[in-house]
C-alpha cells in the first residue's frame, strides 16, 4: 500500500478532497475540528472541498489516518481511566498517547496548514467530568508547546485563531486542576 501512494504522490495531478476546517463554536466555548462518528469514521464540524497535488493529497489521507488512530487511542484510554482511575499501566498509556501526539506533530511541522490541522484536539469533552484522561495532563502546557507554534504559524483565518485561542484556555485549565488536585508530582 505504501508503494502505491509513493506511486500516486510523484503523479502530477490535482484531484479535489473532503477535508474540515477548524471552527471556533460559541455555544461551547472551544474549537471543533472533527469526531468520530459510532462507526470510528471521522466527521468533520465544517466540510470544504480542497483541491490538492496528489502529493499532498497522499499526505493528508496518511496525516488523517495517523490523526484518527491517536483520537481512537485517547478515546480508549479515557475509558479505561473511567473505568479505574488508578490503574498503574493505563496511566502510563497517558504518556504514551502524549508522546506520539508530539511526535505526529514533528512530522507535520513543514506541510501545508490543511495537513497541520490535524494537531487540533478538543479536551472539553474530557473536562466535563463524566469521561476519564486521555492524555497527561503533568507538565501539558510545556509538552504542547511546539506541536501549539508547529498548528499556527501562519494561521491567516479568524476561526481557527480562535478556535486555538479558546482550546489553549481550556488547556491551562486542565493542566492546572490536576496539579492542584495533587495528581501530577
Amino acid at each position: 500500500m505504501l508503494d502505491t501512494l509513493y506511486k500516486i504522490s510523484e503523479q502530477n495531478i490535482r484531484e479535489t478532497y473532503l477535508t474540515g476546517q477548524i471552527v471556533y463554536v460559541p455555544e461551547a466555548g472551544e474549537g471543533k475540528h472533527f469526531h468520530l462518528n459510532k462507526d470510528g469514521k471521522p466527521e468533520y464540524y465544517r466540510i470544504k472541498y480542497e483541491t490538492l497535488h496528489a502529493k499532498e493529497g497522499t499526505e493528508f489521507f496518511c496525516a488523517e489516518r495517523i490523526r484518527l488512530d491517536l483520537e481512537k487511542k485517547f478515546l480508549a484510554t479515557s475509558t479505561k481511566l473511567k473505568k479505574n482511575p488508578l490503574d498503574l499501566k493505563t496511566r502510563q498509556e497517558l504518556e504514551t498517547n502524549l508522546g506520539s501526539y508530539l511526535k505526529f506533530a514533528n512530522a507535520v511541522q513543514g506541510k501545508s496548514q490543511i495537513i497541520r490541522n490535524f494537531l487540533f484536539f478538543s479536551l472539553g469533552k474530557y473536562m466535563k467530568g463524566d469521561q476519564g484522561i486521555p492524555i497527561s495532563p503533568c507538565e501539558f502546557t510545556q509538552k504542547i508547546l511546539t506541536p501549539l507554534t508547529i498548528a499556527t504559524t501562519d494561521l491567516k483565518d479568524a476561526d481557527p485563531k480562535l478556535a486555538w485561542a479558546a482550546n489553549i484556555q481550556i488547556f491551562t485549565a486542565y493542566e492546572l486542576g490536576f496539579t492542584m488536585a495533587g495528581y501530577c508530582k
